[in-house]
């Protein structure tokens, strides 16, 4: 990789999406904008929205749309839609390719990424900058990738792929010829048969009578429209009608009269069952001995109904709690019905995966559309609130001793996982934030919803939805060659490893440009790129240690940083090799802190941190 194309990679043009997941069924989006083309500046093209509970009115406002430019379409028995845009040839961050832009506002606990999948399907195009940039109350614009075509008569759909599609099913659903399909996503039809859910793919189909306003023109869509609900009323009608008789004649319950008697109530209450038989599918082929099921009164008392008070942790896979549990402390995590993709994925590794250091799932349950997974409880919460800001966190600095604990716990975890499991696992989400400690600063490592099994092999690589995780943690193979293997996860704790020495978040502002960002990743390369490499890094120290560590062992972590973030995956070790050094380093540094007793002043500074 040439220099400014690593520069590219390790600034503010990384593209990740957490999967989102984060608020429907697609468990990760991996997409490549559609080229320009020098005779298209701009077209009319579709969007296609998995329909998640939005009324047309507020999809409308979503997409800065009017309503007449959104048409209802049948997938698999659920109503999905077309959204018609114009689109644009751009150029966002460097980026080239159409977009259609919208504007956002950020509301309080938003993520970038669980924005894009619960209101855009996935489909926007994020910057690795971005995330950090999101702030409640700012108005954000959001770029959707869009398409194109030169092919006269003929209009491109941006589609996310969802649960059990294939290619043909695809080209069925949008009337569309599979060959033009797999020949307009030629970076990720290379194996027809194989497509990934959140995959987003441009679709080529035949000139729709739907279209985005131009100036002068009148459509009869909401005609067309006006007539469909009346009809779809008046069956609707008829239905509950037949319900309600049926319902009298049986004598049945009388929670399934008032569901027929409510129209709104009976609308989700199809989505829901869907949703409820997925997750007994599901459960019931998650093989468990040690895990329990619990009801949903019991979770409701163990949160006191999931006060605010109640709340330790929010993010793009759903809300955390503390709460009590047959006198246990523990921690619930609450996720909608519609995130059964990474309920089910957390679930189904933390089911198999049993050692000290990952996080321990206690249980599950369901109910009032969400799902719940119980977790053990970490009293002293995540990595990063002890590296960033510890003391306004309520937080004493870690001492040296402390960190390099930490770093052997973790990667023991991911060690586990790896190497030690029946089935090998990748993480693809290591970061500070998802290793916790308990009440000995011991760690832990947590949040497997983004967890893949791949095999064991020589050739392990995986190519797949990689454009997944963290911004400043994205393995560059990911970005450029789609590959998924372990060592996407030992990038990732080289960056944990950075932190842990530096005190510097994974992304931080360019002193010299302070609109952008860069990556801590580039801070490690130049503190060994520079002749004075030992000088490099005691200026990137993070200040909390100066003085009150062995800097011969710091440079050791620090240089297993550099080894882990090495750009080519070939030449980082192993997690094992990671383990053997960090235990040498945490050996040599307790022997150092013994050495120290004598003094008093360094020594309680580092006692404060253990």
């Amino acid at each position: 990789m040439s220099p400014s194309n690593l520069h590219y990679f390790l600034s503010v043009t990384t593209i990740i999406f957490a999967g989102f997941l984060f608020d429907f069924s697609i468990e990760s989006t991996l997409m490549y904008p559609l080229g320009c083309s020098s005779k298209i500046p701009s077209c009319n093209s579709y969007l296609y929205h998995i329909s998640n509970g939005l009324s047309i009115e507020e999809m409308a406002n979503f997409y800065s749309v009017n309503a007449s430019q959104i048409q209802s379409i049948t997938h698999d028995a659920k109503l999905d839609y077309l959204v018609s845009v114009p689109c644009t040839c751009k150029d966002v961050n460097g980026t080239l390719g159409y977009f259609y832009d919208t504007l956002y506002t950020v509301k309080p606990g938003d993520t970038y990424a669980g924005v894009s999948g619960e209101f855009y399907s996935g489909q926007a195009w994020m910057i690795a900058a971005e995330e950090q940039l999101f702030v409640a109350g700012d108005m954000i614009t959001i770029h959707l990738v869009c398409g194109c075509l030169e092919v006269e008569n003929q209009e491109a759909v941006t589609y996310t792929v969802q649960d059990r599609d294939t290619l043909s099913q695809i080209a069925e659903l949008l009337s569309a010829n599979l060959s033009e399909i797999e020949k307009l996503n030629g970076n990720l039809t290379q194996n027809p048969n194989f497509i990934d859910i959140g995959w987003v793919l441009f679709v080529p189909i035949g000139k729709r009578k739907i279209q985005a306003p131009k100036a002068g023109k009148r459509h009869n869509l909401p005609i067309i429209i006006g007539t469909s609900l009346v009809v779809t009323l008046l069956s609707m009608s008829m239905l509950v009608l037949f319900l309600i008789r049926r319902n009298r004649n049986h004598r049945k319950n009388r929670d399934l009269e008032a569901v027929n008697k409510s129209p709104s109530a009976k609308k989700s209450s199809s989505q829901n069952q869907l949703l409820q038989d997925k997750y007994m599918e599901g459960v019931a082929s998650i093989e468990s001995e040690r895990h329990v099921t619990y009801s949903l009164e019991e979770i409701n008392e163990a949160t006191n109904n999931f006060d605010e008070s109640r709340k330790i942790g929010q993010g793009g896979y759903g809300t955390v709690y503390i709460g009590v549990l047959k006198e246990q402390e523990v921690a619930i995590k609450k996720m909608k019905f519609s995130q059964s993709k990474e309920f089910f994925a957390e679930l189904k590794v933390l089911c198999k995966i049993h050692h000290i250091n990952v996080l321990e799932l206690l249980g599950y349950a369901r109910g009032d559309n969400h799902l719940y997974l119980i977790y053990e409880y970490m009293q002293n919460g995540s990595l990063n609130d002890h590296l960033h800001d510890p003391v306004l966190k309520g937080h004493s600095p870690l001492s040296w001793t402390a960190r390099a604990n930490v770093a052997v716990d973790a990667a023991r975890g991911i060690e586990y996982i790896h190497d030690h499991t029946k089935a090998r696992y990748v993480h693809r989400d290591i970061k500070t934030s998802n290793i916790l400690l308990d009440q000995r600063l011991g760690a832990k490592v947590a949040d497997f919803g983004l967890a893949r099994l791949v095999e064991r092999s020589n050739k392990e690589d995986v190519v797949a939805t990689c454009l997944v995780g963290t911004p400043g943690y994205i393995a560059p193979e990911c970005a450029r060659e789609l590959q998924m293997t372990s060592k996407t996860d030992v990038f990732a704790f080289g960056v944990v490893l950075a932190e842990l020495v530096t005190g510097q978040r994974a992304l931080i502002r360019d002193n010299q440009e302070p609109n952008e960002m860069k990556s801590l990743v580039s801070v490690i390369y130049t503190i060994f790129q520079v002749t004075d490499k030992q000088g490099a890094l005691e200026a990137n120290i993070d200040g909390n240690l100066r003085g009150s560590c062995p800097m011969e062992e710091v440079y050791k972590m620090a240089e297993l940083s550099r080894q882990c973030l090495s750009e080519d995956p070939m030449n980082r070790p192993e997690m094992r090799e990671v383990v053997q050094k960090l235990s040498q380093i945490l050996t040599s540094s307790i022997e150092w802190e013994a050495s120290l007793r004598g003094n008093s002043r360094v020594f309680s500074r580092m006692l404060k941190g253990r």
